[in-house]
């Protein structure tokens, strides 16, 4: 609970899960499902381009650099954000590089953005993120069950041991959260041909390459 309601001061951000209900081992903020599946998707660091926002969902499907200081002010990106039909939340990376407790943390940034997001009334689609198998205790926790839930597979693709740890993560996600809709950023996948309602949309570099072919 907040105690001083003084949000400036809260260099922890604390008030972004004030009141939530927090899940599992790492006690990440619950989400609530939703069905929402985007037609038109553009990249945070697009936003300010698009002419109808209206018609178009926002994802963070990008370099981490370029939405870090969303963390630190998001209030400031709120107003331009609402024009859009909805949010595809911040996916602040998870990689083998790094320290268990950068995964973790970046995995809490990404569940704990999507529930402040949720709590200020945006249409979103939460997203799961994972990079060894080791996560798969802790990573999907306080994502809702039979939910739209969004992946990527940027990066993913450019070794034996990252393609298939993409398989056996959405292998448990959909075993642990049973998604109505899994929104997959990227290529398409024939391994992942086998779920029902698997929605694909392109990445920001696939949609750099076509502009620029």
């Amino acid at each position: 609970m907040l105690k001083t309601n003084i949000r400036k001061y809260d260099i922890f951000k604390v008030y972004f899960w004030h009141d939530a209900t927090l899940i599992g081992k790492y006690r990440l903020p619950q989400l609530k499902p939703t069905q929402a599946i985007p037609s038109q998707v553009i990249s945070f660091n697009e936003r300010n381009s698009i002419k109808c926002p209206s018609n178009y969902w926002v994802d963070f499907f990008i370099d981490d650099a370029l939405f870090e200081g969303f963390w630190n002010h998001p209030e400031m990106s709120f107003d331009h954000l609402r024009r859009f039909a909805g949010v595809i939340t911040p996916d602040y990376s998870m990689l083998p590089e790094m320290l268990p407790a950068q995964r973790s943390w970046n995995c809490t940034r990404n569940r704990v953005m999507a529930y402040y997001l949720q709590q200020n009334g945006f249409n979103i689609i939460p997203v799961a993120s994972w990079c060894e198998e080791n996560d798969f205790e802790w990573c999907f926790d306080g994502l809702p069950i039979g939910s739209s839930i969004a992946i990527s597979t940027n990066g993913c693709l450019s070794s034996p041991y990252s393609h298939n740890i993409l398989l056996q993560g959405v292998k448990e996600l959909y075993r642990q959260k049973s998604p109505t809709h899994l929104i997959v950023c990227g290529r398409h996948m024939p391994e992942l041909d086998k779920y029902p309602n698997v929605v694909y949309y392109p990445s920001f570099s696939q949609r750099w390459r076509e502009r620029t072919a």
